[in-house]
């Protein structure tokens, strides 16, 4: 019998120095190549402040959505070891793979070692858990803390030796702590954390247990300030912000994504659960406790994030659960026995198999994530300059912030003049725009990252693309004003131009709107990432009218969506006709769920005064299929 335990044992140790071997690799695959997302770069910005002082206020509570603990860290690590991505990153991919370890101690002592290591395994070859160690914000750290935080709560309240619960009290309050400074989800983990013990507390203990609670609070008292000042800035969505309310089915479509939207990660889960199940069910309850647990974790966290973005204020991300879904993992598979050595083995070579190969192969994640946009555009650049060969005769316009730039530039050890296109805290003006590029005199226009109503007015004076790249929300060109050996063909689905006699009204004083042209969506449409290009060349007698020219989805006379392009945003003082322009992309709409949409084209005279019309062009360009790629299925 002990030689048996022994074997176990030992095999459990071998199982998971495997799992950490494979989960090293993932982590450090190409480590001197990894890029720094948009995220990182802006807390790099943040760390430039001189003093304490200025870091707090400005860099992180006028300036950020986070606590203040992962800034202030990157603020002093950067002193000794650089910014460099392999150096600020380092940190965080140790956290990652070290939660693997507290995971599956937390597994086995909850369940087993089996179920520990199917935790240690699937945690070790997910995107979701890979691409966040790699990237040097409050998440993988907070899911450590989270788990460090669980293993002493844990230990405190079911730890049959009560010598060691001062130890571990004392381990719960600094590592809540360490919570609440890290992220606002992982101190709420930590609240609903906290919550749950007071249904488990001992009568020999529960003071001890409430002044813990109470030390936790007065250790985050100095954080209290910009806790309340960010919370009065509301979400990430809202008028001014970026993030939409979720769907109903966003929990579904969570699901899918830290399954890696693969048919055998899907196969695989579904497999191991009803195995567990069939096997196991005459001890499905020995552990029902932490099963409720849990459980009970997951659904607090997400219902209040979900139900808060969907009255209050959108914040809810996939990022924002990592806080809790180790524990999500265990309830899945926690149902698992003690398997036998075999299965043991087999079990955690398949997922770390598939877990591998879809990661690699259907998520793309070392072509996706190595290619981040900031980066991109510099490099695209260079590679556009030497093409060129010749720098004066080149306009440059990219959304570089400047920090970025210096950082490249001195990555690089190389540098260009360009125009940064602010699109932070200015707001688009493509009549300033137009006039920009038509008093440019040089061939070349390289740009990125603009929004595409500004690359179809580049394209006005610079007709021919000699290259284009295209990644994870980055899409970088480079334009010229004559055909040459390096011109592409920028692939266009649909093409349409319709002509009018502009010598008489095309609309008079009468008309509200219009004439409607209607085509079926599906039959310019290849797929969602094609982007709809509508112009039409607009001229008004009356000075004061502001016709729009509109594009407008619908369904069986049922409204989906609507979209429109002001004529007073390209007015021009200059020419008779000024050419108004709209282009969308369709990434978000529901093309299964609308299989006979309709698009409709057409101006909109809500002033009614007269409007001549002389050009009116609708077409359809492939988009960028990457765009969403670390988020969404890979088309």
């Amino acid at each position: 019998m002990k030689t048996k335990i022994k074997t176990i044992l030992h095999l459990d140790n071998l199982l998971l120095l495997l799992i950490l071997l494979v989960a090293s690799i993932l982590r450090f695959w190409s480590y001197n190549h990894l890029p720094y997302m948009a995220d990182e770069l802006s807390a790099l910005a943040r760390t430039q402040y001189t003093n304490l002082y200025d870091l707090i206020f400005y860099g992180v509570e006028i300036n950020d959505a986070h606590p203040a603990g992962v800034q202030v860290f990157i603020y002093y690590w950067i002193k000794v070891f650089g910014n460099s991505e392999m150096a600020v990153k380092l940190p965080f991919i140790l956290f990652g793979l070290f939660s693997i370890i507290v995971a599956y101690k937390i597994s086995k002592q909850w369940f087993n070692s089996s179920v520990a290591l199917i935790v240690a395994a699937f945690m070790a070859s997910m995107q979701y858990m890979v691409m966040y160690s790699q990237i040097a914000r409050p998440y993988i750290s907070g899911m450590f803390f989270c788990l460090l935080m669980v293993w002493c709560w844990n230990n405190y309240f079911f730890n049959k030796n009560d010598k060691g619960k001062v130890k571990w009290l004392v381990g719960y309050v600094f590592f809540s702590t360490l919570c609440a400074y890290n992220h606002h989800f992982s101190l709420l983990f930590a609240s609903i954390v906290g919550i749950t013990g007071l249904f488990f507390i001992d009568k020999n203990f529960w003071k001890g247990y409430v002044l813990a609670g109470v030390l936790i609070f007065v250790l985050y008292i100095p954080h209290l300030p910009i806790f309340f000042f960010q919370f009065s800035k509301g979400g990430l969505g809202g008028p001014d912000g970026w993030l939409w309310k979720p769907k109903f089915n966003w929990l579904f479509s969570y699901i899918k994504y830290i399954l890696h939207f693969s048919f055998w990660m899907y196969f695989l889960v579904f497999v191991l659960f009803v195995f567990s199940i069939y096997f196991n069910k005459n001890k499905i309850l020995s552990t029902k406790k932490y099963r409720v647990i849990a459980l009970f974790w997951f659904i607090s966290l997400f219902c209040i994030e979900y139900f808060y973005s969907l009255f209050v204020n959108p914040i809810i991300q996939f990022s924002t659960l990592i806080f809790v879904f180790p524990f999500l993992l265990m309830l899945v598979f926690s149902y698992f026995g003690e398997l036998s050595s075999i299965f043991k083995t087999l079990t955690v070579l398949t997922i770390l198999t598939v877990g591998t190969c879809t990661l690699v192969f259907s998520r793309k994640h070392f072509q996706t994530f190595y290619k981040q946009p900031f980066e991109e555009q510099i490099k695209n650049t260079y590679k556009n300059l030497d093409l060129i060969n010749n720098n004066k005769n080149v306009t440059i316009v990219l959304m570089e912030p400047t920090f970025h730039s210096k950082y490249y530039f001195e990555k690089y050890n190389r540098s260009f003049d360009f125009v940064f296109y602010n699109s932070y805290n200015v707001k688009p003006n493509p009549k300033a725009f137009r006039n920009f590029v038509r008093n440019q005199t040089t061939d070349y226009f390289i740009t990125g990252n603009l929004p595409q109503y500004y690359i179809e007015i580049i394209k006005e004076k610079y007709p021919f693309m000699i290259s284009k790249d295209e990644s994870f929300i980055n899409s970088s060109y480079c334009f010229s004003k004559l055909k040459n050996q390096f011109q592409q063909h920028q692939l266009n689905v649909f093409d349409k131009k319709i002509e009018f006699d502009f010598k008489v009204p095309n609309i008079d004083s009468t008309i509200e709107f219009g004439k409607t042209y209607s085509l079926k969506l599906n039959d310019i449409i290849a797929n969602r990432y094609c982007r709809i290009n509508v112009s039409a060349r607009i001229s008004v007698p009356d000075k004061t009218s502001n016709p729009v020219l509109v594009m407008s989805l619908k369904e069986d006379e049922k409204a989906l969506d609507w979209f429109g392009s002001d004529y007073k945003k390209y007015e021009s003082k200059t020419d008779m006709f000024t050419t108004v322009i709209l282009s969308q992309d369709l990434t978000n709409f529901d093309f299964k769920g609308h299989p006979n949409a309709e698009v409709e084209f057409y101006i909109w005279n809500p002033d009614k005064k007269k409007v001549l019309i002389d050009d009116f062009k609708i077409s359809v360009t492939e988009g960028n299929h990457f765009i969403y790629s670390l988020y969404e299925p890979i088309d």
